[in-house]
């Protein structure tokens, strides 16, 4: 932080009387330090901002989570160019504070939207990528956006084989580079197959505790949404446990559909952990298609984990 940022962030403080919040979302390494580093900093400059370090957040961890709906999060030191845009978002979280949509079609968006901005320090156009974006994530809590500096974080640099920034991901499917035409990213994320969302925007809807809604769009389109299969093999047990929530809907409302998730749980099953394996054989048994029997059948006299082995035969005793 140089001595130009802390007399932004001092003017900032000096506008913005009312108490802001940031979250620190912790994780481990050398971003994560850096990260904490800055908060520290802040803090020393703005005594009244609260600063939270929460156990289990949405986001990725390590990162800066702000905004008026706890949506934006920066993998990123907001310093230089990058400070305005940050404070504007932090500055969205105070209570009371007004957040103008900047595309009036920005209401339309009524599907958890996952978007990833990489940006880099020296970029004289990612402050404008990111103000716009941030803007739009305060307008409408459906949208959750993470701005990700590639010099500090290179793994996703290297998965989404970005070659330049400003550069834009939807839904790991859509993706704009250099200069962004908002009206096109917004119509895009409204327009866009309700199928094809990604496990980050399923997970955004059961961790609000909206299982029933995600197995009636389901339902509703007649089709499954097969990023979920991530997410009953998530590693995490919470967010296993919603997406099986999600299961047990659907598969009391549409249980041929339910059954579509069979073929892609049995393409990982074998490399799953045990607890994990656990719980994907109480989700087959929900489905109580034949399919699925066959399968638990199967558990019970295949080399298995003895507790994948007893939960199945436990599943069939149960079977009507």
């Amino acid at each position: 932080m140089t001595p130009y940022d802390e007399q932004a962030i001092s003017a900032w403080r000096a506008e913005n009387k009312s108490k802001a919040m940031l979250l620190l979302s912790r994780g481990d390494g050398e971003a994560d330090a850096q990260l904490s580093r800055f908060c520290d900093r802040l803090q020393a400059l703005v005594p009244e901002l609260t600063i939270r370090r929460p156990s289990d957040e949405l986001f990725r961890a390590p990162a800066l989570i702000v905004g008026r709906h706890r949506n934006i999060a920066y993998q990123a030191l907001p310093t230089g160019r990058e400070l305005p845009p940050f404070l504007n978002a932090l500055a969205q979280g105070v209570d009371g504070a007004a957040s103008e949509p900047p595309q009036p079609a920005a209401a339309q968006i009524r599907l958890p939207t996952d978007l990833t901005l990489f940006i880099a320090a020296q970029c004289p156009h990612c402050p404008q990528a990111a103000a716009q974006l941030i803007a739009l994530a305060g307008a409408n809590d459906q949208v959750r956006l993470t701005l990700i500096d590639g010099a500090m974080f290179p793994e996703p640099v290297r998965v989404h084989a970005i070659r330049s920034v400003p550069t834009l991901i939807l839904e790991d499917r859509v993706r704009w580079t250099g200069s962004l035409e908002l009206a096109e990213i917004v119509d895009q994320c409204i327009r866009r197959d309700p199928t094809q969302l990604s496990a980050a925007s399923l997970r955004q809807i059961i961790e609000t505790g909206d299982a029933p809604r995600l197995a009636g769009m389901m339902t509703e389109c007649g089709r499954i949404f097969p990023s979920l299969a991530d997410l009953i093999c998530h590693e995490r047990w919470s967010v296993r446990l919603g997406a099986m929530v999600t299961m047990e809907y659907l598969s009391g409302d549409a249980p041929e559909l339910a059954a579509g998730f069979i073929p892609l749980l049995r393409q990982r099953f074998g490399g799953l952990p045990e607890t994990v394996q656990v719980d994907v054989v109480q989700v087959l048994a929900q489905t109580r298609h034949v399919m699925a029997r066959e399968w638990l059948e199967r558990l019970v006299k295949e080399d298995v984990y003895p507790s994948v082995k007893e939960a199945a035969a436990e599943e069939l005793d149960l079977w009507p």
